[in-house]
């Protein structure tokens, strides 16, 4: 648009023309006021000290005299104010000039360097990468306004500006609202069923209370998958009943009800109260009997040993103290960590229990034992040290509790895991452990019998739960099948779990692509149980024979005539039996995908509190 024909001493009349449309970025004044008036408009001085002026050009050929904008050519009058310049420059182009105070004397301003901003769609992928990195590092929202985080940023890219601590959460609510749309395409897309774990959490800041639901389930690569499915703000009561209604709206509006099969969760009444509401529900509303509530062996294995130590606290109470002295006095640390290099020995740096956690009185207790020679030179020249160091019959007695705690540790830690199948451990570890129990409970040079019995004991209280729960999933697994089972009763039980399910499933399938699965992390630990397995069979002459079945059936006695593999990587295998055993192979991929403990749920609330909100 040419303006050589224009009279501009028209322009007086008038401050500008309509003005073209382009994207520029604002640069802000060191200086500031929110009074306008500060700056006068026509003054000289104004003139040359205004950041204003290096967005106008007064001396072009066509106009001179005139400001012209550097970003668009737009001409202005002579006389036109500062203001109008600045009101240009914000509304049109996205900046933004900040008021230079007047004080009528000859003013030095700070000329920090100025660039121009991204453009909006370049600035909201630099506002992405950020919530990215907010999200996936657990960071709080306020680290946007760290000086140094800021400083960083300004150096790798000068054009950027950070957003603030409540834009950046309100970029973040808008992320996961936008993934959590794209979560039902992935729902979609489970070839069969999904099992959930839940949990309920309450901030020790506000005591507001949120339920956790994580999903788990077998892709069509045979690969166990599992991720944060919801987190619920929680404001009612923590009954059965509210709990399953929150977990039911949760699943009905990713339409998931009808591919649920099951939901582990700890052992607390509401929790238990809640699955069986589920459950009922499901079969009344979908007659489906497949769904089940499953308890968190690790839950179970915590209450047992709980008992167990209760018995020898006087031991656990003399080495929490210690620790605890230890741990608090930096000259004491510093000492023991001399001495354990004289020793030539690994410096642990003393741990304090948790009472919910029996496996952390359990690591308080090893250490200690690691570090028995420095901690005993130590008290040679520390009285408040030396009194709370076990005698020796003390000593008996918080080793052979180490022994008899020992699988219940290993258990935990292999159930623990979401990585792989665990449901299918359930019946081989606590199997294992109660053999293990029983040999020392029958031992008179054992010092611990009434530890072990006490332990025992808790286990078979919830053994009627784990052994109904665990059928189907172990004669599942190709590493156990009915080996597990003793001939006659137990076996036909386990077998009949598995063709109450099987018509379900009694439909060919395809074959997936074959991928390979690292099965060594829990090798070692099963070996140790294994040898639990041979001990327990050797205590037992049974065989375990089954009837040969025909019809839909033959399927599962083909399977079970096949050798156990003890080192197979279940899922490995149903993926390269797949086609062998279409039906059987289905249900595998579903039952495998339980989860034994609710951990994995847990883990989600344990960085909840690094999120400010």
């Amino acid at each position: 648009m040419s303006y050589s024909n224009y009279d501009f001493e028209d322009f007086n009349n008038f401050d500008e023309f309509e003005p073209f449309e382009q994207d520029a970025p604002p640069i802000e004044d060191e200086e500031n006021d929110d009074n306008d008036d500060s700056e006068e408009e026509t003054s000289p001085q104004s003139r040359r000290t205004s950041p204003t002026w290096k967005y106008f050009n007064e001396q072009t050929t066509q106009h001179p005299g005139y400001p012209v904008c550097c970003k668009c050519q737009c001409v202005f009058g002579k006389k036109t104010g500062i203001s109008t310049l600045k009101r240009h420059l914000e509304s049109i182009h996205k900046i933004k000039i900040g008021n230079v105070k007047n004080t009528g004397k000859n003013q030095s301003i700070l000329n920090f360097r100025q660039t121009d901003p991204w453009p909006e769609k370049e600035k909201n992928e630099r506002d992405i990468a950020v919530v990215e990195w907010v999200i996936g590092d657990a960071q709080p929202f306020r680290s946007v306004e760290n000086l140094r985080f800021k400083i960083m940023i300004n150096k790798f890219d000068s054009r950027y500006q950070i957003p603030d601590e409540k834009t950046v959460k309100t970029l973040v609510v808008d992320y996961f609202k936008e993934k959590r749309k794209n979560i039902q395409e992935d729902l979609n897309a489970i070839p069969g069923k999904l099992s959930l774990t839940a949990d309920m959490w309450t901030s020790t800041c506000n005591n507001d209370a949120f339920l956790g639901l994580t999903i788990h389930y077998v892709d069509n690569n045979w690969n166990l998958k599992n991720f944060l499915l919801d987190i619920i703000s929680f404001t009612t009561r923590h009954t059965g009943n509210n709990i399953a209604n929150a977990i039911k709206s949760v699943l009905t509006e990713f339409n998931l009800l009808e591919k649920t099969l099951a939901l582990t969760t700890d052992n607390e009444s509401a929790m238990v109260v809640c699955g069986r509401i589920i459950a009922e529900e499901l079969t009344r509303e979908l007659n489906d009997q497949s769904f089940r509530h499953y308890r968190c062996s690790a839950h179970i294995l915590n209450l047992a040993a709980q008992q167990g130590i209760k018995i020898i606290d006087d031991e656990v109470v003399k080495i929490r103290e210690l620790m605890k002295k230890i741990k608090h006095s930096t000259l004491r640390c510093d000492r023991l960590r001399e001495l354990c290099s004289i020793e030539n020995l690994t410096y642990y740096k003393p741990q304090l229990d948790v009472e919910t956690r029996w496996n952390s009185t359990y690591y308080m207790i090893v250490k200690f034992q690691k570090m028995l020679r420095p901690i005993e030179m130590l008290a040679a020249t520390d009285q408040d040290i030396k009194k709370f160091v076990p005698d020796a019959q003390g000593w008996i007695k918080i080793n052979d509790t180490l022994t008899l705690l020992e699988p219940l540790e290993k258990a935990t830690v292999l159930l623990s895991a979401s990585s792989y199948p665990t449901i299918s451990d359930v019946r081989f570890l606590f199997l294992g452990i109660q053999q293990h129990l029983n040999d020392y409970i029958g031992k008179e040079e054992f010092s611990q019998s009434e530890v072990a019995s006490s332990i025992l004991q808790k286990i078979d209280q919830y053994w009627e739960v784990v052994d109904s729960s665990t059928l189907a999933s172990t004669v599942l697994d190709p590493r156990t099948k009915l080996t597990l089972f003793s001939a006659g009763e137990e076996s036909t039980n386990a077998i009949n779990a598995v063709k109450r399910r099987f018509s379900e499933y009694h439909t060919p399938m395809s074959q997936p692509a074959v991928i390979n699965h690292d099965n060594g992390e829990i090798a070692s630990t099963r070996d140790y149980f294994h040898q639990l397995k041979r001990r327990r069979l050797n205590n037992s002459t049974a065989l375990n024979i089954t009837r040969p079945s025909t019809g839909i059936y033959e399927e599962i006695d083909r399977y079970l005539a096949l050798p156990c593999d003890d080192n197979v990587a279940p899922l490995l295998w149903w993926q390269v039996h797949f086609r062998e055993f279409p039906a059987l192979g289905a249900m595998a991929r579903d039952y495998l995908s339980i989860q034994a403990t609710s951990v994995t749920c847990e883990q989600a609330f344990s960085v909840a509190s690094n999120t400010h909100w």
